[in-house]
This record gives structure tokens, sequence and C-alpha cells, in this order.
């Protein structure tokens, strides 16, 4: 046997102390601290999300709701006449013709219920025990349902009646009748808007009405078969089956409307609505003194009629303009665009800087090729935003263009 100093020496390898690893001595203290920086770091997300993120996601949520607080009207793109194709093709016979003629007009007479379904009308208000008949009441004038919003029928009707002092009620039947609140009225268009409670309805009366539908009147051909019905020949509950006789364009401050002209008679001082075959809205009779059959196309009063429910007013700029056609550009030389006539004294366009003469050619960067694009643009603004509108301004040397800053307004209507 060796000595102990041998053994030692013989066996250090084996006895070598063992010293614990640092991770595994303070494993559990690790364990904590990581622990305390996933909660630290939780309140501190959770801080960033109150301070910050927080109030961005509730003006979200809050500007979303606000939306729901108003209505909103599909627009459409305009299209060209000369762009527009027929109805029917050139090679189809006079029988087919009479054949494709008798089955449309079938057609168009199973769309009737179904149009009287979103039509009303409306008068002035009289005493109980002078009530007239509706053929005999001469103030009485269509009326159209457009919307249905904040528990209330939004009413589409005649502002040459609204402009009579009075109370208004509207009939929804020969038996309900009630009393309507105007919500604004517009000259220029000759249309208004008045609001119904549905609270004064029966759940069965309200089930009759419908929501009229408001289609893409720029799709509108001329031979077109279409329904009216509204005031005419001095019934308030006429109806009458026609054609679209022609389609031209009428200008007026910051807007220009397509006019489809009828063989159907709307009476003197009448109101009356156009529909296509489908049985939705095309067109708006225009306000005339005298018996006629013009209508204004809907496509072109969407944007107003939008704007006329939830701001009581229209988006104004101040010009008239007129669309730039191949003919124009061919006999006067003009650029693409839309041409100023002319300009209201005292307006936003005239504080601006723009003149009669200009051809607008974009607003905010975007090309303007019509009007009906302009008014688009127009009515997509709020009260005192700015319009970025570029013209093409004839100089010495042709034209350059030149862009203005407009701060457009919203015009409070009666």
């Amino acid at each position: 046997m060796g000595t102990k100093e041998e053994d030692k020496e013989k066996y250090d390898l084996y006895t070598e102390k063992v010293v614990l690893h640092p991770a595994k001595k303070y494993k559990w203290l690790i364990r904590i601290g990581k622990v305390m920086l996933f909660a630290v770091s939780i309140m501190a997300a959770a801080i960033v999300f109150m301070v910050f993120l927080y109030p961005m996601l509730q003006k979200k949520i809050d500007e979303k709701n606000k939306d729901k607080n108003v209505v909103y009207i599909q627009k459409d793109n305009y299209i060209f006449a000369e762009t527009k194709s027929g109805e029917y093709a050139d090679t189809l016979t006079e029988n087919d013709l009479k054949e494709n003629y008798e089955a449309a007009m079938t057609t168009l007479r199973t769309k009737v219920e179904s149009v009287k379904k979103c039509l009303v009308s409306v008068d002035i208000e009289k005493p109980v025990t002078d009530v007239p008949s509706v053929e005999n009441s001469q103030t009485e004038v269509a009326g159209l349902i457009v919307a249905e919003f904040n528990s209330n029928y939004l009413i589409l009707t005649s502002a040459e009646l609204l402009k009579t002092a009075g109370n208004f009620t509207v009939k929804f039947s020969d038996d309900v009748q009630t009393d309507a609140t105007i919500i604004c009225m517009d000259d220029s268009t000759g249309i208004g808007l008045i609001s119904v409670s549905e609270n004064k309805l029966t759940s069965e009366q309200r089930d009759s009405l419908s929501i009229a539908v408001l289609d893409n009147s720029y799709m509108v051909n001329q031979g077109d078969l279409v329904i009216a019905a509204g005031k005419l020949y001095e019934t308030v509950k006429g109806v009458g089956y026609g054609t679209i006789a022609g389609i031209k364009t009428e200008y007026a401050k910051d807007a220009g409307y397509e006019i489809f002209e009828t063989n159907i008679t709307v009476a003197e001082g009448g109101f009356a609505i156009l529909f296509n075959s489908e049985g939705k809205v095309v067109g708006i009779s225009k306000s005339s003194s005298e018996a006629s059959g013009k209508f204004m196309g809907i496509s072109d009063l969407k944007g107003q009629l939008e704007t006329m429910i939830n701001h009581h007013g229209v988006m104004y700029c101040g010009i008239t303009g007129q669309n730039v056609t191949d003919e124009l550009t061919a006999k006067y030389n003009l650029p693409n665009g839309v041409y100023i006539s002319n300009i209201d004294i005292d307006s936003p366009a005239y504080y601006a800087g723009l003149q009669a003469g200009d051809v607008i050619s974009a607003i905010n960067g975007q090309s303007i090729l019509t009007i009906q694009q302009f008014s688009e643009k127009l009515y997509q603004c709020a009260d005192g935003d700015t319009l970025l509108v570029t013209v093409k301004r004839q100089g010495k040397d042709g034209y350059s263009d030149v862009s203005f800053s407009v701060n457009v307004q919203l015009k409070q209507l009666n």
C-alpha cells in the first residue's frame, strides 16, 4: 500500500470538488427575472397602447360610427353620348322588332306594381273639412322614397310645391296620410326633400313600401323603353309608357345634366319619376311652367342629393362650364377639359382667380374631361375644403397650365 501522499496524488482526478454552474445555482432567480421582465414588457406595451394607439383606434371607430349617420349614394361614371351603343341590332327584321316591342311592353307592365311601392303623393295640408280627392287637388305632386334613415323615410319631391307657404302631408295610400318635415329644396334643379317618421306608420304599412333603386342613367340610350309615374295628365297617380326620343346635355352652376326627351307628357307644374324597363329610377322630371316630357338623368343628381340629405345644402364653386367635345376642339382649337363660360362674382372660383375662357384640365392632379367629373370632385368635398384646380389658359404663345387653390363652400338651401 502506498503512503497517503502517494494515494492523494494518484486519485487527484477523482477527488476534484464539484462546483454548480451559475445558471443552475441561480436558476430560480433567473426565472423570476424573466417573469418580471415579461410583466414589465406587458405593462409598457399597455401604456403605449393606452397613450398612443388607443386614441387613434378610438378616433377611427368614432369616424366609422359617424359614417353610419350619413346616407351614401353610389355614384356613376359619365359616358359620352357618342360612345353609347343602341339597344337593338340593325339586323332585326320588322317582325322581330314588333315581337321585341310587344315583349318589352309586357315586361314594363309587370313593373308597375313594384314602381308604385316607392311612390307617394305630397300636398299642402288642408282643413279636414275641405280635403279634396287626389283627382281634384291642383297642388298635389308625386314623391319618391329615396332613403330610410334614422327611423325616417326621406322623400324626393318638387321644390315648387315646397316653396308654397304652409305645412305638408304625405299620402302613402288613400287611407294612410301623415305630416311631413321639410329638409331642404333647390331651385336650380327643382328638387326638394322632406322626411316622414316611420313611427307614424304601422308595420304592415311599412312593409308595403320600398326604397327606390337609383340606377345608372348614363347607360340610357335613345330608343329605350321607359315608364313615367307621377303627376301625368293632371292626375298624381298617372302611369305612362314611352321611349327616349333624344338625349342632350344642359349646363348649370357647377354642373351638367343629361336631359332625356320622351313622348310622355308631364302636366304643367307636375312632378314625375322616370323608370327604366327594370323598374329602376333613371330620371326626375325637369321643372317647367308648361307641359313637358323632359327628365333630368338621376346619375347627375346623385352627388347633390347625397349632400342635400346629409348637409342640407349643395357644394358651391361658382363656375358655369361645358364639356369640350371633339366638335368644339375642331372648330375652336380648344384643349380637352371643361370650358368655363362664366364665373360668379364673389364666388370661391372668382376669389381663387379662375376666369371665363379657362379650360379645367385637372382637379387635385387628376385629369378632368367633363363637367360631370368636376361635379363629382366638388361633391366629395366638405365646407371649406380646398380644390387644386389646374386650367389651361390662353396666352400669346398658346395655352399653358396654371393652378389655383379654390376654397369651396357648402351653400345652405331653404
